[in-house]
């Protein structure tokens, strides 16, 4: 399949947050309570595969043009002026149509996995190279079959699609999308800053449409184009989620940067420096002292349950709410958040590309401990890769992705798998001590430039490259497998796996 073309743009598109200034209207909150209805409709509707490969203006068109569907899904029966219905649901076809795309990545990466073409030589230079020969493959027609419902005649890529893509529901009644060039705005100065009024269309009174005031902190910039998100937050504030573009940063440094991601650290670079320091313990900390209050808090649950009703709801309402611990988990995931962009940007400012690992996929492993579960899930790896994507793009740079595998168990110095990682210790061979997340980094950053082992190769393929260069590397020094395991150079694991386990009599 041959490459896009990489098209070089100067700006990017980011969602700033302004919130609004007094309450929350009641007719703003009975509006979002009708689009949420609708948009729970279109989900179970439009959720499961109906709407792949089509476009929402045609879906919309649809609606309109069928009385079954319009009679169902159509504003006349939520009593939604069309503008914001139309908005409404082309939000909601964006959402599904991204939930698809996401179930499309998974199922490319098995259609090369499992459909591989053959080789052909072709002469580059003086040297005569292997490339993929296109025509002894058909990947190009099954990708392309994604697009739109083809793929339901292939079998093998339906049972892909069924297991990779779930049909979706939602219960979301607190957002209202507008279009900002749709609706009437009017901006006024005050003493708290800038402050605009947006009136928002709400429901119709016969053919009149009746518009709701909102008042907006935007600061110094009106948000007058895109899409606009008004979401109503659980401290009775509403929030607006506006685009805004911004010009990129020309990137004049060149060097490169591997970095590990980690757990007590956000990142260990090759350069030997930690950045995000300390992510560890507010992690801890956090899933801690929630453990503990919600030890505290079963326990008035269990007594809600014991007393009459009336004392039940008082202790439900007053002693059992989400308000207060609604505002630690928004502090503790802004701290997070801070911490890992204030990491990211001090890395882009010293290298123009950084080498990372791609933790996208989903690593079954043995069961843990509920402590290690409830730390691990706290684990902001996502917020790592959002950072790291984000602000590369932000500052001009870039950022590479590579196989995870084996990262932490490979020696940087020669590639192979002669030592063993214990905490934040790494043993070599020859009885040198390095610092593990380091040794990780510089094999991270190595792992760019290797051509053996690709980003979505299957760890025992991988192994099975790392295996042979341990054995070449024995053999140049008179060694082999066997005897390094038994001089404690390499471990026994490594030779068995892959082999079935006996059982214990």
């Amino acid at each position: 399949m041959a490459r896009k073309k990489v098209v070089q743009t100067t700006e990017y598109t980011v969602t700033r947050i302004a919130y609004s200034v007094g309450g929350v209207p009641d007719e703003l909150s009975k509006l979002a309570q009708a689009l949420g209805d609708l948009r729970s409709e279109l989900w179970n509707k439009y959720g499961s595969l109906q709407a792949w490969g089509i476009d929402k203006n045609t879906i919309i068109k649809n609606i309109r043009n069928t009385p079954e569907l319009r009679k169902l899904y159509g504003s006349e029966r939520f009593n939604l002026s069309s503008e914001i219905w139309e908005r409404t649901v082309q939000a909601v076809i964006d959402d599904i149509h991204a939930v698809q795309e996401a179930a499309k990545v998974q199922v490319i990466r098995k259609i090369y996995l499992k459909f591989k073409p053959e080789k052909k030589e072709v002469l580059k230079g003086k040297k005569t190279i292997l490339v993929d020969n296109p025509e002894t493959s058909f990947r190009d027609e099954l990708v392309k079959s994604l697009n739109s419902q083809e793929w339901q005649q292939y079998p093998l890529i339906s049972r892909w699609v069924r297991q990779y893509y779930k049909r979706g529901h939602t219960w979301v009644d607190n957002q209202i999308v507008i279009n900002a060039t749709g609706s009437t705005m009017k901006g006024k100065v005050s003493h708290k800053g800038k402050v605009t009024i947006y009136q928002i269309p709400g429901f119709m009174d016969g053919k009149k449409c009746q518009w709701i005031k909102v008042s907006i902190l935007t600061g110094r910039v009106t948000p007058k184009a895109g899409r606009l998100r008004f979401i109503i937050n659980a401290l009775g504030k509403v929030e607006l989620h506006y685009p805004k573009t911004t010009k990129i940063e020309a990137k004049r440094c060149t060097d490169t940067l591997g970095i590990d991601k980690g757990f007590t650290e956000g990142f260990y670079g090759s350069n030997g420096v930690a950045y995000a320091q300390g992510l560890g313990t507010i992690i801890n900390n956090a899933s801690e002292n929630r453990t503990q209050k919600n030890k505290k808090r079963q326990k008035l649950f269990a007594i809600s349950r014991r007393v009459d009703a009336a004392k039940s709801t008082r202790i439900l309402k007053n002693n059992l709410g989400r308000q207060k611990a609604n505002k630690l988990d928004s502090k503790k995931r802004q701290t997070i958040t801070q911490l890992i962009r204030t990491a990211t940007n001090q890395i882009f400012n010293e290298f123009g590309e950084v080498v990372a690992e791609d933790l996208s996929k989903h690593i079954k492993g043995k069961k843990r401990a509920k402590v290690v579960n409830r730390r691990l899930n706290e684990w902001s790896k996502g917020e790592l890769q959002k950072a790291l994507d984000e602000i590369s793009i932000r500052k001009g740079a870039k950022v590479t992705l590579v196989n995870a595998c084996y990262t932490s168990q490979v020696d940087h110095r020669n590639g192979t798998l002669l030592g063993k990682r214990k905490g934040d210790r790494f043993f070599t061979f020859d009885g040198e001590v390095s610092q593990a997340d380091r040794n990780a980094a510089l094999v991270i950053q190595n792992r760019a430039s290797d051509l053996e082992i690709t980003r979505f190769m299957k760890k025992e393929q991988v192994h099975n490259i790392l295996l042979k260069r341990t054995a070449l590397f024995l053999a140049d020094n008179g060694h082999s497998l066997e005897s390094a395991i038994s001089m404690g150079w390499l471990d026994e694991k490594h030779i068995n796996q892959g082999k079935p386990l006996r059982r214990k009599r």
